[in-house]
């Protein structure tokens, strides 16, 4: 920048400073404000991700939950690799993708990571029914170390819900022991029963995640709360 007497000048800038937002910490000279600003503006300018992630959440959490429950033989859970894998597993991950671009760390991570889940345990489930490595105590245990994994990183997110709304709060109450439990099951050494009580976390868990992506796709339509979310901002 030059002045009316020809010399040039330096403009000063604020300096560098974090701001927190739903899309991560921001390392910025804008303020605050506009900060927040920009993340809204991008925020608005996509589609909302989270009701087809939800939807594909609960349908391949559902299918996978019956047998576990015991209500059908574990040999069923082949039937519910396609749902799991498309839907749950890609599609959901897909949705997460979208959702980092509109900055919401917190769907991002969730739909993210339960999306790569669905297709890790999807590929297990058929990766052991041609063979590829038996199904004996030891390679139940690694699906249960991941279960436990999945169970810590729905506990993160759930005590993360609390600034949003009680709908994702009460999906990821009833997630993380549905997670946590279903992990015992697959522990040659504890009773089997406790895994069924833990399908019947994930089949509670499944339904309110219907629920929630219900209401995201009522709400969205009409501009307006058809179904409550119970937000707490």
């Amino acid at each position: 920048m030059t002045n009316t007497n020809g010399h040039t000048v330096v403009e000063e800038r604020p300096p560098l400073h974090q701001t927190w937002t739903q899309a991560g910490p921001i390392v910025s000279h804008l303020p605050t404000a506009q900060v927040q600003e920009l993340r809204e503006v991008s925020e608005a300018s996509l589609g909302e991700p989270g009701a087809m992630s939800l939807f594909g959440f609960a349908v391949a959490t559902l299918l996978v939950a019956i047998p576990i429950s015991g209500q059908l033989s574990m040999t069923t859970v082949l039937a519910a690799v396609p749902a799991l894998l498309v839907f749950g597993g890609i599609g959901q991950f897909i949705g997460g993708l979208v959702a980092y671009r509109k900055g919401n760390t917190f769907a991002a991570t969730a739909f993210c990571a339960f999306g790569a889940n669905n297709v890790v345990v999807s590929t297990f489930f058929l990766f052991q029914s041609v063979g590829v490595f038996p199904k004996n105590d030891d390679t139940m245990l690694f699906l249960a170390i991941d279960l436990f994994c999945f169970a810590y990183i729905a506990f993160v997110l759930f005590l993360a819900s609390f600034k949003l709304n009680a709908a994702f709060t009460l999906t990821l109450l009833a997630l993380f022991p549905g997670y946590g439990l279903a992990a015992c099951g697959n522990i040659a050494s504890l009773p089997s029963v406790i895994g069924q009580i833990g399908g019947w976390f994930l089949i509670c868990s499944a339904g309110l995640a219907f629920y929630a992506g219900g209401a995201l796709v009522l709400n969205s339509t009409y501009e307006r709360p058809v179904l409550p979310m119970f937000p707490r901002t």
